[in-house]
């Protein structure tokens, strides 16, 4: 098979792992540790993807002193079991490991903070599936994605962003990625929506790992 591109960068949440029932689990938790009162599901399902600070002040509405707090406490619960929660996507597993034995330079872009990343890629057996790991610090900082994805790039080698393509699921990934100056393929099966990835800059999709396949290899 022939690769479409030669490096190419996952978004975990949504992406890799369909983890989406830990982190509301863990948002609804937390805002009734803090008697904050729980959003939605339409709005929980938002908590997937961006960083858990901007989450509790932009969708849940704390005052940003507490959504700081928040962060904290909704990190250390995700740490201590929610995470587990997680699977990965039908087809996920099998696409990386073609992808590597037909050459292609893999990397884990992701706001998700290290240790929680670390514990999925333990439990999952993923370490060998990825040659990079870009990822948000402990505390919640560093998770810029256009950061992540420069980090990423420079991990690898990758000096012709053309030949590199950032996959994910939420608007983060869309704008990381046009901000990067790398293309983007939208991953419908995760939790972002076709509206909202259009208007950070894609244009191309996959509604499955099974679509996503065909984008990445030439002539299948």
């Amino acid at each position: 098979m022939e690769l479409t591109y030669r490096t190419v960068l996952f978004d975990l949440d949504g992406t890799v792992f369909e983890s989406g029932e830990g982190i509301m689990r863990t948002a609804v938790e937390t805002m009734e540790e803090f008697s904050w009162p729980v959003p939605p599901p339409e709005t929980l399902r938002r908590f997937v993807g961006p960083p858990s600070h901007e989450s509790y002040e932009h969708l849940a509405g704390m005052p940003r002193e507490l959504a700081q707090r928040a962060a904290v406490a909704h990190r250390a619960r995700y740490l201590r079991g929610n995470w587990r929660l997680a699977r990965m996507y039908p087809g996920m597993r099998e696409l990386l490991s073609d992808l590597r034995a037909a050459g292609a330079r893999l990397a884990v872009a992701s706001t998700k903070p290290r240790p929680a990343m670390e514990a999925m890629m333990e439990e999952f057996s993923l370490w060998d599936a990825f040659d990079a790991f870009s990822c948000g610090n402990a505390d919640g900082t560093g998770g810029e994605k256009p950061v992540l994805i420069a980090k990423s790039l420079a991990a690898l080698g990758e000096d012709d962003k053309s030949r590199a393509v950032m996959v994910g699921d939420t608007r983060f990934d869309a704008a990381g990625a046009r901000d990067a100056g790398v293309p983007f393929i939208g991953a419908l099966y995760g939790y972002g929506t076709r509206e909202e990835l259009l208007k950070n800059g894609a244009s191309v999709f996959a509604e499955s790992v099974g679509e996503l396949r065909p984008l990445l290899f030439r002539g299948i």
